[in-house]
């Protein structure tokens, strides 16, 4: 902290000059101040006082200093929050006890330099008070629990994090991301991860192409999902929330419907050629008993024969032609598993021809042909 040189409380003067003879100090003579030697005082008289002493005056001119603790004070208070406001406070009051005590100057500057502060400290408060009101109040701070999220809200949510809190924002500023469907998980019970995680990934897809214009292509949006985990469960979290996030992780402004665009020609023929296989895997997860899956899977051959034909027979773009060379490859194999599946007796047989069928299901190339495309991942 730094303050301006305190004055000193007292004042140095020069030495004053030696008592000067008074010109009434005269020889006397002998007898004039007493009685004759050996002659008592007359009867009843008082004794006469011994050498009478002079009073004390303080020097001429002199003048109490500055008490430093007010002028402290008072520049603490000029200075306000950058030279601290309580020590501005309780220097003036130091200085007006000090001066009550001492008699040293400074009275009004220490009761200034008390307003002073005093003032600081009210605004500054005022202004905790209404930032502290306002972050509380604002709408686009506030953190919520995932399950809290409604379609339609932007938010935002580090990719780290594996906590269930969000931070909601209005989508007209930068956000993460923005939820597009809630699906509730049946039932009272925790049933598990692999059930959560199973109903976000059939359920979000097919709810994003609800939300979003038919028709349009969203190439720089991938589909996500929020489920709950065992801990969160017990506090409400019963949702699957399923929310856009942009594929290359960047933050996004507005809405994502509203930055739909065409499809190209390749672009909606691949589509054409690989939706019905998606729509008939999606059916299988929905059966109840093995016997009922098989006969989807049973089904599902003859689609997938027929996607094998569309991606034969082309053209494709340069680009993409290699990879599309690859996915018929996988898709030839993914056929055979599905084929044994479909004529297993079992369901042990049937689900280990599945697992083998999904081994070859090509996503990984099919991720690189929708790159290629400029198409958004399944």
């Amino acid at each position: 902290m730094s303050t301006e040189p305190e004055q000193p409380a007292y004042q140095n003067y020069p030495a004053m000059p030696p008592a000067q003879a008074s010109p009434w100090s005269q020889a006397t003579p002998p007898g004039a101040h007493g009685l004759p030697y050996g002659t008592q005082p007359p009867h009843g008289s008082q004794p006469v006082p011994y050498g009478s002493q002079p009073g004390y005056y303080p020097p001429p001119g002199y003048r109490p200093g500055v008490n430093g603790f007010a002028v402290a004070s008072l520049v603490l208070g000029i200075l306000g929050p950058v030279g601290g406001l309580v020590l501005g406070l309780v220097f003036g009051i130091i200085a007006l006890v000090d001066i009550r005590r001492t008699g040293q100057r400074g009275k009004g500057l220490a009761i200034a330099g008390i307003s002073v502060s005093g003032v600081w400290i009210l605004l500054v408060g005022a202004f905790l008070v209404v930032g502290l009101f306002a972050a509380a109040t604002d709408p686009d701070r506030a953190s919520s629990s995932s399950y809290d999220i409604k379609p339609g809200q932007c938010f935002d949510r580090p990719t780290t994090s594996k906590g269930a809190t969000v931070t909601v924002r209005d989508c007209a500023t930068p956000h993460d991301a923005e939820a597009f469907a809630v699906e509730p998980v049946p039932g009272s019970a925790y049933p598990g991860l692999t059930v959560v995680e199973s109903l976000g990934s059939r359920k979000c897809p097919d709810d994003s192409d609800r939300f979003l214009t038919p028709g349009l292509n969203y190439p720089d949006f991938a589909v996500h999902y929020l489920y709950p985990q065992e801990s969160s469960w017990s506090r409400g979290d019963r949702s699957v929330i399923c929310f856009f996030r942009r594929a290359d992780g960047f933050p996004f402004t507005g809405h994502v419907k509203d930055t739909g665009l065409p499809y190209t020609a390749d672009q909606k023929r691949y589509l054409d050629a690989v939706a019905p296989y998606d729509k008939i895997v999606d059916e299988e997860y929905d059966t109840a008993t093995w016997s009922e899956e098989r006969e989807v899977v049973g089904r599902s051959v003859a689609v997938l024969q027929k996607e094998i034909e569309v991606l034969k027979a082309g053209p494709w773009p340069t680009n993409a032609q290699s990879a599309i060379g690859d996915l018929v490859t996988a898709k030839q194999l993914e056929l055979a598993d599905r084929q044994r599946a479909a004529a297993a007796t079992d369901s042990d047989s049937m689900d280990d021809a599945l697992d083998d069928a999904l081994d070859h299901d090509g996503s990984e190339v099919d991720l690189t042909i929708r790159t290629a495309l400029h198409l958004p991942a399944r």
